[in-house]
């Protein structure tokens, strides 16, 4: 892990999310980790390949949680097309 995935900010897992028998334990996980970004940023602009690499699992996976959490209302996604190419992803 480098120095960026070290840094020390915190999350909190709501009750709702922590006690929600729909979410898998990754997705409960991810979504603290989102909300750490979220603190920091006022919102998250992670990649799928950021997390996929954090975690250690595909990009897909990632995508399939991160789907799964806006599909509950958990996380709104909003996709800025600044580059064509490239599209950038707001949590």
């Amino acid at each position: 892990m480098n120095d960026e995935n070290q840094i020390s900010y915190y999350s909190i897992i709501p009750a709702t999310v922590r006690y929600d028998n729909r979410l898998k334990p990754a997705e409960k996980l991810i979504y603290s980790e989102i909300t750490s970004l979220t603190n920091r940023m006022g919102y998250c602009f992670a990649s799928n390949k950021y997390f996929a690499n954090l975690y250690g699992v595909t990009i897909h996976t990632v995508s399939q949680w991160i789907s799964h959490l806006e599909k509950l209302k958990y996380v709104y996604i909003e996709l800025s097309l600044i580059h064509i190419s490239e599209p950038t992803r707001h949590l």
